[in-house]
């Protein structure tokens, strides 16, 4: 349970108390630019080329596994693919259905008067923008139940890389409890995960709880990234001076949330299972390799943006958006939330002038990079 990018992690390595995943990012930045796709030594197959990348996931001759890490449970067994399509059809239509600018209103305001770390609170006043979209706010005991995963369990994950067996522990414990409550709850849920069936007891809930996570997480650390931004003279290596944050209210916001994602995307790399051996440029993939796209490296890679290492919203003024831009991946395995998530952001960007007064006191050097690519360890002030 939550070992929701696997490869990535492995790739990247490292605690984020000593910073080992950052620095490999930066350095594997470096690498990138001399030798745009290689084989790294842990047998993963490295793509930096931005075309050679969208063509790999695009996957046009179903060489690699595409099943989104969302919809896996247990020891990373699989929803079955019609129970897939179920799922998609019910978040896809959750996620049309929302309004995202009072989404994004509650967000801001959540976040404004929040206090303490900063990581847990952008979680938390993410998840509150979506409760009625994925149907815990009809029931007390599941929100509180989602809440504890959210924002103790899967923040253990996001801030120290891994759980340990306690925490484990907890985490199938939640999921028990919420497969048990989704079978009375209110909401409109499929019926996948209202009674057993393809998915029983804890998978159920697990698969739930993924869901929501899918669509909170990336909206957690995005807004976490924005309270940096507007707070910080430099944020993982770009700076953000006065000058440069008045383009955050200068600037549409839609280019300024692909921006924002273009320079911090919540995930520094997309990886995919190798399922039978083909070419990939100059090297060949071979059966049960990972394929790793680092999409941290695609998006600050000189050769693909001018002025790559600054922060420029009116770049997104151009159409259509470069084959470098894949903050939610590509192709068949590409995140489920990824539309929902550019407009929730843009939304947010709209009302940023809210966190105008926030105290961020900043505690680690480094940003997090290992489950997913977050800023570094701060600390919110009481309003």
């Amino acid at each position: 349970m939550l070992d929701k990018l696997p490869v990535v992690g492995r790739f990247l390595g490292g605690r984020v108390a000593d910073n080992a995943g950052w620095r490999r990012m930066k350095a594997l930045l470096r690498k990138c630019e001399r030798r745009p796709v290689y084989r790294a030594w842990i047998g993963d197959v490295v793509v930096c080329d931005a075309a050679l990348a969208r063509r790999a996931l695009l996957d046009s001759d179903n060489c690699l596994a595409r099943e989104p890490s969302v919809w896996q449970f247990g020891d990373k067994q699989r929803v079955p693919a019609a129970t897939v399509t179920e799922l998609n059809r019910w978040l896809h239509g959750a996620a049309a259905r929302h309004d995202v600018d009072a989404a994004a209103r509650v967000a801001v305001v959540a976040l404004a008067a929040a206090s303490g770390d900063l990581h847990r609170a952008a979680l938390l006043a993410a998840l509150d923008s979506v409760a009625d979209m994925l149907g815990f706010d009809c029931d007390l005991e599941l929100a509180a139940a989602v809440r504890v995963y959210i924002g103790d369990v899967f923040h253990a994950k996001l801030v120290n890389a891994h759980l340990d067996d306690a925490q484990i522990a907890r985490a199938q414990g939640l999921a028990s409890r919420v497969a048990a409550m989704l079978t009375t709850c209110d909401a409109e849920l499929p019926a996948v995960l209202r009674t057993d069936g393809v998915l029983t007891g804890a998978a159920r809930g697990e698969v739930y709880l993924h869901a929501v996570l899918s669509v909170v997480g990336a909206s957690a650390v995005m807004l976490a990234w924005l309270a940096c931004v507007l707070h910080m003279d430099a944020v993982a290596d770009i700076e953000t001076s006065a000058e440069t944050r008045a383009l955050l209210f200068a600037c549409k916001p839609e280019h300024v949330a692909l921006e924002l994602l273009r320079l911090w995307p919540p995930a520094s790399a997309h990886g995919r299972r190798v399922l039978k051996d083909h070419q990939v440029g100059p090297v060949k993939a071979l059966r049960d390799d990972d394929l790793v796209i680092p999409v941290f490296v695609l998006h600050r890679h000189r050769d693909a943006w001018p002025d790559a290492r600054a922060f420029a919203p009116q770049r997104w003024q151009e159409d259509p958006r470069p084959a470098a831009f894949m903050p939610f991946s590509a192709g068949p395995g590409a995140c489920i939330g990824s539309q929902f998530e550019i407009r929730w952001l843009a939304a947010v960007v709209r009302h940023a002038a809210a966190l105008g007064g926030l105290q961020l006191v900043q505690l680690g050097r480094s940003p997090c990079a290992n489950t997913m690519f977050s800023p570094p360890r701060c600390r919110l002030e009481a309003p």
